[in-house]
């Protein structure tokens, strides 16, 4: 059996349509991000964000808003100066320590990562790939609770912000 062109024309038309009217309708279809990170759903910090989840489109501000980090102090931690500290996204961080990432030691989007488990107390995974700027060492230094291997592992990742 051959199908018409036209038939076939409309019936994929249908389908498109249809499914976007149809997830529109049932509040599926987004096409903007909610900018909220996902909770923990076990352990003792079930229900509080999961700073794993961050993306690199996400805005100081927007780590502010769901992990209580102050912009600015994000932004000293990083080595971000004259610029809207709220507005700045965390993948920027990949571009503003290029020359890091050129030797090996990649600060970027798990870099804040890390900074805001150590931060908060929350569990992460530390990777030997994630290096953090001095000045996030020292915020971490004198306001988190760290256990040894976690100060081994900043003693190890620490960069001099170039």
């Amino acid at each position: 059996m051959k199908a018409k062109s036209a038939a076939v024309a409309i019936f994929v038309l249908v389908v498109i349509f249809g499914s976007v009217t149809y997830t529109s309708i049932t509040g599926q279809w987004q096409t903007k991000t909610s900018k909220v990170p996902t909770t923990y759903t076990e352990g003792t910090t079930t229900g509080q964000y999961d700073p794993a989840d961050i993306r690199g489109s996400y805005t100081l501000a927007d780590i502010e808003k769901s992990f209580g980090i102050p912009a600015d102090e994000l932004a000293t931690a990083f080595g971000i100066k004259d610029r809207d500290n709220a507005a700045v996204q965390v993948k920027e961080m990949e571009t503003i320590y290029a020359a890091l990432a050129a030797e090996g030691k990649e600060v970027g989007t798990n870099s804040v990562r890390v900074f805001v488990a150590l931060y908060k107390g929350l569990p992460m995974d530390l990777t030997d790939t994630t290096y953090l700027p001095r000045p996030a060492v020292e915020i971490l230094k004198t306001k988190a609770t760290l256990n040894q291997e976690q100060l081994d592992f900043l003693d190890k990742h620490t960069v001099d912000i170039p």
